[in-house]
């Protein structure tokens, strides 16, 4: 098969004079493509937004959650707030406060396992429950008979913010790590404000 040659007089690269036909000029010129569409996206636009959707809404289901379960928690602070502005006599907020952390325990724990609690079985499930030894060995001792003293005597303010610990830090029996106490500083320090 013979290679086609140029015209006479026309190297390789040139144009053709005037008058004679240009092979090129048959080419037709570059085309840009037209610029993409952003609607519909493409599929993998909408599994994306449909993963994202599905996390967002996960999300907002375990923040809710979380949310519900704490919220016998947020009601005991406010009901112990309560108890330290209108308690009338020492005696009286003693056998209150000791009530309402029974109230909150039986929100959190199984009925049978608090209810039957007295005593130093009482403030060991305390201690327990926050893996301390204020109930047992601190303000807390109060718990044991001060409900059965006539003049007990009671610091309502450390016994509040013992309280206020208690509700805000215990946690299920069975996740509980028995190694770690905070100490009396710990717990008069962190509910000051």
């Amino acid at each position: 098969m013979a290679q086609a040659q140029p015209p006479q007089g026309i190297l390789p690269g040139q144009l053709a004079p005037p008058g004679q036909t240009d092979p090129l000029a048959n080419l037709r010129d570059i085309h840009i493509p037209g610029a993409i569409d952003p609607w519909p996206p493409a599929i993998g636009w909408w599994l994306i937004a449909a993963a994202a959707l599905i996390a967002i809404s996960y999300g907002i289901y375990l923040v809710f959650k979380w949310w519900k379960s704490n919220q016998y928690r947020r009601e005991g602070i406010r009901a112990l707030k309560y108890l330290l502005d209108n308690h009338v006599s020492e005696k009286q907020y003693l056998g209150d406060y000791s009530d309402l952390l029974k109230r909150i325990a039986l929100s959190a724990y199984a009925r049978e396992s608090v209810a039957n609690l007295t005593g130093e079985a009482w403030v060991s499930f305390l201690d327990r429950s926050t893996g301390t030894q204020e109930f047992s060995m601190g303000e807390g001792q109060i718990l044991i008979q001060g409900n059965y003293e006539l003049n007990p005597s009671v610091d309502v303010d450390k016994l509040h913010l013992l309280g206020l610990y208690w509700i805000k830090k215990h946690r299920k029996l069975a996740t509980m790590n028995h190694q770690t106490a905070p100490s009396a500083h710990a717990l008069s320090g962190g509910f000051a404000s």
